[in-house]
């Protein structure tokens, strides 16, 4: 470009050696996700140009400022409902696609400008830098639109792992006020954010995709906390439910099951979704054990409790169990308020108390109560 002035970036060849063409384009994808979410009128697609081997990211109404370039420099900042935070994306999306031979160039059009980033020699740093050269064009396009050049089909195809905006058909999901829960096959076990994926370690049996304000995600925003991660879905499953999204009978499966997407319910028994998951529990259990006094029991210690004064222990599930406790719990206490039978000693009582309740006493008091039981007429 003639007349073009150069910004030069303090950013050299190799920095983010690791990263590839996908994760560039995830910046910029990001990007253009994050300014709609903004701003609805800056509406985002890509687009590829066949015959050029261009792969274009627009946002209507969009202009970047010759300020975006400092490193760290970010409107985003702070705001929970976008995925960058760091001011770093393009910029170093425009580092790797340099590195990697493709070209990079912004359309600046609001500003009738022209952006192009290449690699220099800087006289003033003495080392091979990033830096961008800005031209004036006039033009009649409007917003923002960034190409990448030197881009393969495959290589473009290969984006519909890194945003499910990508995907050729439509997937059916449950919206939550977390997110989106992934119903379909295609997406079980995957994790997005914005719609960006993101590597998780969780074992999920849908795919779900959050909203950014519920999900802390690494500085590189390609990875995320498993703990969160199965935090935010049990509190989805448990709406989806309520809402009638994700089926009973699924959701309880699930729980038999000890998915890790409902992993977290018994941490979040405060919600009202997930009281209504516990009710759901406690009437499937009733259904399935019409017995008079059958309790759901996760130990043997609450087994011998339970026996000890003529209930039904039933054994559950361990997370079923979990989410169960307060239940067990109350129907113990009723199941102890039942008058004794009228051939009941005082030993026979004493016995049934130390068969319930002997394993939370050391074994010293356990051995000195049960010889003082046994003297008794």
């Amino acid at each position: 470009m003639e007349n073009a002035k150069c910004y030069e970036l303090t950013l050299t060849p190799n920095y983010v050696s690791d990263w590839t063409f996908n994760d560039a384009i995830r910046e910029l994808i990001q990007n253009g996700i994050d300014q709609e979410v903004l701003d609805k009128e800056k509406h985002f697609s890509i687009e590829y140009d066949r015959k050029r081997q261009v792969v274009q990211l627009k946002n209507r109404k969009s202009a970047l400022k010759i300020n975006t370039l400092l490193l760290g420099r970010s409107s985003k900042a702070g705001n929970d409902d976008t995925v960058g935070q760091f001011g770093e994306g393009y910029k170093i999306a425009a580092l790797v696609l340099n590195r990697i031979g493709k070209t990079f160039t912004v359309l600046n059009n609001e500003k009738n400008e022209v952006w192009e980033s290449r690699f220099k020699n800087s006289e003033k740093w003495f080392e091979k830098i990033l830096a961008f050269y800005i031209g004036k064009r006039k033009t009649e396009d409007t917003g923002l639109c960034i190409e990448v050049g030197n881009v393969s089909w495959s290589e473009y195809s290969d984006l519909s792992d890194v945003w499910i905006g990508m995907c050729d058909f439509d997937y059916e999901k449950v919206e939550t006020k977390y997110g989106e829960i992934l119903t379909d096959e295609e997406f079980a076990g995957q994790v997005f954010v914005n719609g960006l994926f993101v590597d998780c370690n969780s074992d999920l049996q849908y795919g779900y995709n959050f909203k950014p304000k519920y999900i802390n995600l690494e500085r590189d925003r390609k990875t995320c906390d498993t703990w969160n991660v199965e935090d935010i879905t049990s509190k989805m499953i448990a709406e989806g439910m309520v809402n009638g999204g994700i089926p009973i009978e699924i959701v309880r499966q699930m729980v038999e099951s000890n998915k890790d997407d409902v992993y977290h319910l018994e941490f979040n028994t405060y919600i009202g979704d997930v009281k209504k998951v516990q009710e759901m529990l406690v009437e499937s259990f009733d259904k399935q054990n019409p017995q008079p006094y059958s309790i759901p029991v996760g130990s043997q210690d609450e087994i011998k409790k339970v026996k000890a004064y003529g209930g039904n222990p039933v054994v559950v599930p361990s997370k079923v169990a979990s989410l169960l406790k307060n239940e067990t719990e109350k129907r113990f206490e009723e199941l102890v308020k039942i008058p004794c039978g009228t051939g009941m000693t005082l030993k026979d009582r004493f016995l049934r108390w130390y068969d319930a309740y002997s394993e939370k006493l050391s074994d010293v008091v356990k051995k000195e109560l049960k010889s003082l039981i046994d003297e008794m007429e």
